[in-house]
């Protein structure tokens, strides 16, 4: 840089040459003062990424931090059923969700944390302020002792816990949607391998404040109580992630039992939905599900039940006009298949059917009424499996007995990335 200037008129400029001289002076000083304490071994920062794994910068071994970011694109047709002989088609084009991930280890390798921020306009559901989706830290401390605290999914039931960016169908089943228990902040002690490294059982015992993600406003004190236990008889299996895109020469199966118990509730799906103004209300949740894969065919089904401690919850507002809130309760189930080819691409079915408790909501019992049993489709292109894939699907919600003449459908083309 020195070598470009004009020495002769900087010779004239005695403050301007003195500064310099001041700067280069200092300069050197900085090169020769060693980057860190005489005698500590020295360590280059590690670099690594790859396509869907984010890039990972690790300066030692006590500090990792690995980025990775999602997008969805999302088209999709609604035909809603005929009225007066017309439908009111209609359609969305949108960025379905944008999802930005922090995490990596701190201290020691067995100690790490996540963040994920959801940033689209579709993430931000039931009024949301915040785009925070998940925020905790996790302690592999033993084999049978592990530990979750923050904010997550409740380890309820498997068709929920499964990753959004690695759904076979472009939505999730109706009595998923309705029945299950979303994330919420509290602590989740947890074993893979419970009691012996062979262990086929996994276990999973939680407690939450029980109010859903992100409060912000006061309620009544409760909590959110939920334990699981998981078999996998015939050893490890990926069902954190739907389809069988590894083509398994050896089967895999998963099997899980779920309970739960969320005392003094203020929302209408337990953990989301609407927030109640005049109370609260306890809710018990139960679930089974399984997940079956080998040699590119894969199966899974749950089934799910929740109730509700009261069907209404009567209040009264400043004018004094009493206020009547309705609780939501139910029972479902999913039955889900696919299969997959070589070259990557996949085909997936599903049928679900959901039915209203006597005496719960009516706005629930009609929804259950006119669309509570669902017959889906879809084809999946897979570039870089769940990491970078197209979805095409269509899902039809009708009355019982299947009767497409009375559906509501939806039809979807997705190209989801996380890279």
């Amino acid at each position: 840089m020195i070598s470009v200037l004009n020495y002769s008129k900087l010779r004239h400029a005695s403050l301007l040459g003195a500064l310099i001289s001041a700067l280069l002076a200092s300069a050197g000083t900085l090169r020769a003062a060693p980057a860190i304490p005489p005698g500590e071994p020295h360590l280059e920062p590690q670099i690594s990424g790859s396509p869907g794994n984010g890039i990972t910068i690790k300066p030692g071994d006590d500090f990792s931090l690995n980025l990775k970011g999602r997008i969805q694109l999302r088209y999709q047709l609604n035909v809603p059923p005929e009225v007066a002989g017309q439908r009111a088609t209609q359609q969305l084009v949108t960025v379905g969700t944008v999802r930005l991930n922090f995490s990596g280890i701190v201290l020691k390798p067995e100690l790490t944390y996540l963040i994920q921020l959801a940033l689209a306009g579709r993430d931000y559901r039931d009024g949301a302020t915040t785009p925070l989706y998940d925020a905790y830290f996790d302690w592999k401390a033993h084999r049978d002792f592990n530990l979750r605290v923050g904010q997550f999914l409740v380890p309820f039931d498997r068709l929920r816990t499964v990753k959004e960016s690695a759904l076979q169908m472009t939505d999730r089943p109706r009595p998923v949607q309705e029945l299950t228990l979303d994330r919420d902040v509290g602590a989740v002690l947890y074993s893979e391998k419970f009691l012996g490294q062979n262990s086929p059982v996994a276990l999973r015992i939680g407690a939450f404040g029980g109010g859903g993600a992100n409060q912000v406003s006061d309620k009544k004190p409760g909590a959110l109580w939920v334990g699981r236990v998981e078999a996998r008889p015939l050893g490890p299996i990926d069902d954190d992630s739907e389809g069988d895109l590894e083509r398994r020469t050896k089967p895999g199966l998963a099997l899980g039992v779920a309970v739960a118990k969320d005392w003094k509730s203020n929302r209408q799906k337990t953990t989301t939905g609407i927030t109640f103004v005049g109370g609260t209300t306890s809710y018990t949740h139960a679930a089974m599900d399984l997940v079956f894969k080998w040699r590119g065919a894969a199966f899974e089904g749950a089934y799910l039940w929740k109730g509700a401690s009261k069907d209404r919850i009567f209040s009264v507002d400043e004018a004094g006009v009493q206020v009547v809130e309705a609780t939501r309760a139910g029972s479902g189930w999913v039955l889900q298949a696919s299969y997959v080819l070589d070259p990557p691409v996949e085909f997936a079915a599903r049928f679900s059917k959901m039915v209203a408790a006597s005496g719960t909501d009516p706005a629930f019992v009609k929804e259950v009424a006119t669309k509570g049993e669902e017959l889906g489709a879809g084809v999946n292109y897979y570039l870089n499996g769940h990491k970078l894939k197209l979805q095409t699907g269509w899902i039809g919600r009708m009355p019982a007995g299947l009767k497409l003449s009375q559906a509501d459908h939806l039809a979807s083309f997705l190209i989801d990335g996380t890279f």
